[in-house]
Formats: C-alpha cells, sequence, structure tokens
C-alpha cells in the first residue's frame, strides 16, 4: 500500500550548524494512522514534524536532502497557540485561515460554526482571543485547523502550556477527532492520556537517528534500556489501568505509590526550621486595567525553601512570579526583599539577590551565542575571565550544551533553550530563584538533572520559587505549595495536604498515588469490613 505520509532519507541540516539535526530517516504513515514521535529533548522531533508538514523547508530555512511525499492539506498546532494567531476575536480568526484558502463567503459560517462544535469551543465569535485560557486557546486553533478540512494535522506538544486539566480535557478532545478517521502526528513529552490511542510510535536517538518503532506496548517493551538510557519520558501507568494496579498489592506501582505516599507524609510531617525570611508579600493587589488579577495576597518565603505554585492557567501564578522579580507593579500592598521594599531597591542590586527563568526562554536572551549567553551576567558584574570560563564551562556541560556553545540561541531546540535560560540565573549566588514552568519541554534526564541542581541551591540557602503544572514535582520537591485560584491563595502548606484532601481542585489532578489511595479510601467508606 502507497504510504499517505513520509519521507525517506530524510537528513536535515540548518544553516551554520556544525551538524546534522536528522541523519537518514525514512518513515511512512498510512490514512487514518496515529503516530508518536518519541526521544530526548533536542533529538530533531519538531524537526522532523516540520519537514513532513513542509514547514522546514518551505518556511524555516534548511538543508534537506530525501523525498518527501504529504497530501495536498495539512494543518500544524504548535505548543503556544498565540504564536499562531492574526486577529482580535474567535471568528475573526477562524475566518482567516479560511480566507487564505479562497473559500467563499457564503460558504464561511456554517464552517466555522461547525468547526467551533468539532473543537468544544463553546463561546461567542464575538469573543477577545486575550480573554481566553490557555486551553480555551489551543481549542481554538484546533477549530481553525478543522474549518480547514486538513488531511493530515500535524501537533507539536499542543498541550505544554495548559495546566493538568486542561491538558486531560485537549487530549480528549483530540482522541474524540482521531475517531473520524483522522491522520495525526505528535511530538509529546507527556504521555499519559495521548499514548494509549497512539497507532504507532517511532523513537529517535539523541543524534537524530531512527532506532526504533511499532505499536505503543512494544515499543516500551523493547526499547526499554534504550529509552531509559536516554531518558525519555514514559508513560505513569499505561500500560496498566488503575482497576489492575487496585486490585493486586503486589503490584509494582501500587508498592512504589504506597513507599511515596509515606515519604510525602513524613516530609509534611517535619517540623519546619525557623530560618531568616528572604521575601515577604503583604497584601498584595495588582490589576489589569480595571480587573483585580491578584487580590491581598499574603505570604513569607525562607532562605532554603523551595515553594511551588499552581492552580489553573489564569489564574496568576506568572503575575505573582513577575511581581517577586519586580517586573510587575502592584496597585496596593508590599513586596519586600531582605526587608527593604522591592521598589526601593536598585535594579542592579536587586538582581543580585533575585533570579528570574521567564516561560518563554527567548524573552532573555540577549547575546548570539551560547556560550557568550551564560556568561554575560558575569562579564556585566567583570567577573574573573578565568573564574567566569571555568563555571561556564562547566554549566554547558550539566545542561548537555557543551556542543552548542558557539550556535545562536534561537537556533536551540524548545528544550535547549529552556536549559540555557535556567543555567544563565545558576552562575550566580542569588538568595531567591524564581522559575517560571522551567521543566517543560524537558526530557526526563535532563528534567531531573535541572531539579537535581535547584536542589543543590536549595541546600546551600537559597530560595526557590517555581510555577509548574507537573504535581509529581510539586509532591517531591516542594517544601510547600501555593495553590493560585479566584485572584487569593486558596491553600498554603505541604503538598500531602493539599493532594490528600478531599477537596476539589479546581485546573489540577494529583499526583496518581494520592488518586489511587482516594480511590481505595472511598472504597473502604462504601464497603466497610463485616458488610461485604
Amino acid at each position: 500500500m502507497a504510504p499517505y505520509l513520509a519521507c525517506n532519507d530524510v537528513s536535515v541540516r540548518f544553516y551554520g550548524a556544525p551538524s546534522l539535526t536528522l541523519r537518514n530517516v525514512t518513515i511512512s504513515v498510512q490514512k487514518g494512522e496515529k503516530v508518536l514521535l518519541l526521544g530526548p529533548s533536542g533529538c530533531g522531533k519538531s524537526t522532523l514534524l516540520s519537514v513532513l508538514s513542509g514547514i522546514i523547508p518551505g518556511t524555516i530555512e534548511a538543508e534537506v536532502t530525501g523525498d518527501i511525499i504529504r497530501p495536498a492539506s495539512v494543518g500544524v498546532m504548535f505548543q503556544d497557540p498565540d504564536a499562531q494567531f492574526c486577529m482580535l476575536t474567535v471568528g475573526d480568526e477562524i475566518a482567516f485561515s479560511l480566507e487564505n484558502r479562497a473559500i467563499p463567503r457564503n460558504e464561511m459560517d456554517a464552517r466555522i460554526d461547525a468547526a467551533m462544535r468539532q473543537a468544544n469551543l463553546f463561546v461567542p465569535k464575538d469573543t477577545l482571543i486575550e480573554t481566553l485560557s490557555g486551553g480555551m486557546k489551543q481549542r481554538l486553533a484546533l477549530a481553525c485547523l478543522l474549518a480547514l478540512e486538513a488531511d493530515v494535522l500535524f501537533l507539536d506538544e499542543p498541550t505544554a502550556q495548559l495546566d493538568p486539566q486542561g491538558r486531560q480535557d485537549v487530549f480528549y478532545l483530540l482522541k474524540s477527532i482521531a475517531a473520524s478517521d483522522m491522520t495525526m502526528v505528535f511530538v509529546e513529552h507527556v504521555l499519559d492520556g495521548l499514548i494509549d490511542w497512539m497507532d504507532r510510535v517511532i523513537l529517535l536517538d539523541a543524534t537524530g537517528n531512527l532506532i526504533g518503532e511499532g505499536a505503543p506496548q512494544d515499543v516500551l517493551r523493547r526499547y526499554s534500556k534504550e529509552i531509559e538510557a536516554a531518558g525519555i519520558w514514559r508513560p505513569r501507568l499505561f500500560p496498566h489501568t488503575m482497576d489492575e494496579v487496585s486490585a493486586d498489592s503486589s503490584h509494582t506501582l501500587q508498592i512504589t505509590w504506597r513507599d511515596s505516599l509515606k515519604q510525602s507524609e513524613k516530609r509534611a510531617q517535619t517540623p519546619r526550621q525557623e530560618k531568616p525570611d528572604i521575601c515577604n508579600v503583604r497584601d498584595l493587589t495588582i490589576s489589569y486595567g480595571k480587573t483585580n488579577v491578584l487580590e491581598q495576597i499574603s505570604f513569607d518565603i525562607k532562605k532554603g525553601e523551595w515553594i511551588a505554585i499552581v492552580g489553573e492557567n489564569g489564574a496568576g501564578k506568572s503575575t505573582l512570579l513577575k511581581a517577586l522579580a519586580g517586573l510587575e507593579k502592584g496597585r496596593r500592598g508590599d513586596i519586600y526583599i531582605q526587608d527593604r521594599p522591592i521598589r526601593k531597591w536598585p535594579a542592579t542590586k536587586l538582581y543580585e539577590q533575585v533570579g528570574f527563568v521567564f516561560q518563554n526562554p527567548e524573552l532573555q536572551f540577549v547575546t548570539d551565542r551560547v556560550y557568550d549567553e551564560v556568561a554575560f551576567g558575569g562579564r556585566i558584574r567583570k567577573f574573573d575571565e578565568s573564574v567566569l570560563s571555568e563555571k561556564t564551562h562547566r554549566l554547558l556541560q550539566e545542561f548537555s550544551l557543551d556542543a552548542h556553545r558557539d550556535a545562536h540561541p534561537f537556533t536551540l531546540s524548545q528544550g535547549q533553550k529552556r536549559r540555557l535560560s535556567v543555567a544563565t540565573m545558576l552562575l550566580f549566588e542569588q538568595k531567591l530563584l524564581l522559575l517560571d514552568e522551567p521543566t517543560f519541554g524537558q526530557d526526563e534526564a535532563t528534567s531531573n538533572q535541572l531539579l537535581a541542581r535547584l536542589m543543590q541551591r536549595k541546600k546551600q540557602g537559597t530560595a526557590i520559587v517555581m510555577v509548574t503544572h507537573d504535581m509529581d514535582i510539586v509532591d517531591q520537591y516542594a517544601d510547600r505549595v501555593l495553590w493560585v485560584s479566584d485572584g487569593t491563595i486558596r491553600f498554603d502548606g505541604a503538598p500531602y495536604h493539599l493532594f490528600s484532601s478531599e477537596e476539589e481542585i479546581p485546573g489540577l489532578i494529583r499526583p496518581l498515588s494520592y488518586e489511587w489511595e482516594r480511590r481505595m479510601r472511598n472504597e473502604r467508606y462504601q464497603h466497610p469490613i463485616g458488610t461485604r
């Protein structure tokens, strides 16, 4: 059978790059097939997706060799939906994509309505895009593609910036669309909720070589050693089910979950050491126009404390983090850094105390070379060049960036850009590190490496404040979690107490160990001993 979508012996080299990003890759996809591209961060997954979709070399210049077969109409859904939008309102955005395809005006309304229904986007067409949540924006991006009636959908980490509930909702929606015989190609790090309905997984190694493919369960079993060695994320539950795990007390996952819960409970019960405050937030209110995004927020950050900030998309998490860095001004209230109001700190002095890693790493790049990006702050502060060289070289090695030391930061993969943005902050000895989603787009190995570096800084007395959607990281690393909802802090305490509570937590999904514990607790409640 002739392939519907394929590439044969394809290699890709970006101009100025010292080596190939993809090497002699040959794959084929049949009509209606759902395929997941899996590999470590920076291995070329997004590059392969861009080649198959025609973005490379059509829009992004690169040297491409080999043959490519694709149907006439394709659609691409990116990590950041805002990067795709051109118009102000929902209806105009979908209409814009139809206009580019020269769809007659009298056909547009029906196609827009149908696409919005299919994408579960039930909002008025004149809704401003900027008022939508992250999950709703991704539904709009999907509606734009569905309106075009594309033959293939390419999805490059479409849930990377969504809260856990939003991610689950988008996966559920995409699964329902997949049932209509739509051909789909995914790049995704979060596999739970996705891999179980893929037809095939294509596995790449760190150098862009294809090393295996097959049904998801077969690939996970056959290439388990290669996947572990490459540090690729594996699903937390698949191919098992919660029913299967719950029914077998000797199941490996159940044993792991029980041990994890005991450790989390022990950490929660350990008395907090009395340490000096690094930062104090008092009655902070931040407004956008006439709307209060955060209202009367108060909390303290102590030396050597790790705090996770969680909540739904649009809850104000990133806004709060920016305020702690002096990048967002409060309407009322105060922030104190070492007992001094943040507004009275000169910027150069403040950033000797506070490091900030943006959600979008490109916002903080200021040089044309990876090495210079890491060394930049040290040169501004007139570090001794030999000391600076040693520290920079060590960071590049620790973050697997040494091979890219002479590359332009913008030519890196998204995961590599994220690692670079964090490395630039770890050059210094700030007392407070603020990180906005530092692990998104990272494979398991580099995420663990980054978290280990942050833990090392914590032990040295640095306070870590991190916005994240990864509840397992919150459970395993954070001393405290701040749940931000409806413009205020709804919870401030140990992660164990938040996740083990009976309260619903909008936008969040508890780690699997807690979901299992709640399930077992409910079963015991419904079937007490002696009633079965």
